[in-house]
């Protein structure tokens, strides 16, 4: 899984120079901020913007929100996995049902890409929790299927080690006074390089699937969850994500978390 992006874009009006009279008004007027909005210095969607990051009231709704709703998304999919790891007919039946197997894949895919790209979607209620449930739904489908092919104890071994390690590396992002989501160039690094792995992995599965670049890829996944928590609790990071963008913020989080889970299932599969 490859990182998730939102481009915003803002189209900039130039406004003509004043004449010398509107200078010299504009210089003898006091710089207070009604007058700076007036003149195009400061536009009203940066000040209410600027003034909602610095509400702490607002900005602790939205981390309950976010923190609440990936909660539900967790254990809804650590049940799944659950009982497509202990209880045989459901291994059965979804062995023996490929298809749907597929099915839950390109719906995954689709609403995902749906989420990420429309804003409307994914800031309408209730669309955008439908849209976030259903991603839920079938990405714990898919998880509890793979976990079904594997030893039921590395399973929940690599449940424990997600947890016990997710939950650590969110109190160092709150707790760290260094800004994560500053190192632009880091974080694109890293998403070229899960990329390249990705396309890499349909011709050199085996090279892709080693323990060292497994190793890697677990470190990458931190480090991204690490950035998504700065992000979204916000303080003096140089990139928050906007409270209206619950529903993306707890998707990112579930994203890390599941793809951290992953890379660590594939480690210990490999010492079983």
């Amino acid at each position: 899984m490859s990182r998730l992006y939102i481009l915003k874009f803002k189209i900039v009006f130039f406004i003509p120079p004043p004449t010398e009279n509107e200078s010299q008004a504009t210089n003898s007027a006091p710089k207070d901020g009604k007058h700076l909005i007036e003149n195009g210095i400061i536009t009203q969607d940066l000040i209410i913007k600027s003034n909602v990051f610095e509400d702490p009231t607002i900005r602790m709704g939205f981390v309950r929100k976010v923190f609440g709703i990936l909660l539900v998304q967790l254990l809804f999919t650590l049940v799944v996995i659950a009982i497509f790891a202990y209880h045989q007919p459901t291994k059965d039946f979804m062995q023996d049902n490929f298809l749907l197997v597929l099915v839950a894949m390109i719906v995954n895919i689709m609403v995902l890409t749906t989420i990420v790209c429309v804003e409307n979607v994914r800031r309408k209620h209730p669309v955008n929790l439908i849209c976030l449930a259903l991603y839920t739904f079938t990405m714990s489908l898919l998880l509890g299927t793979a976990s079904s092919l594997m030893d039921s104890n590395v399973v929940i071994s690599a449940v424990a080690i997600t947890t016990v390690l997710v939950i650590a590396l969110c109190i160092y992002a709150v707790q760290t006074k260094y800004d994560y989501t500053a190192a632009g160039g880091v974080i694109l690094t890293f998403v070229i390089i899960l990329l390249v792995l990705s396309v890499c992995g349909f011709w050199m599965p085996d090279f892709v699937d080693s323990l060292p670049i497994t190793c890697l890829c677990t470190f990458i996944g931190c480090f991204f969850l690490i950035c998504d928590m700065q992000s979204i609790v916000g303080g003096n990071r140089s990139e928050q994500l906007d409270p209206e963008e619950y529903v993306f913020a707890a998707l990112t989080l579930y994203v890390d978390v599941v793809r951290i889970f992953i890379y660590i299932l594939r480690i210990l599969q490999k010492f079983n």
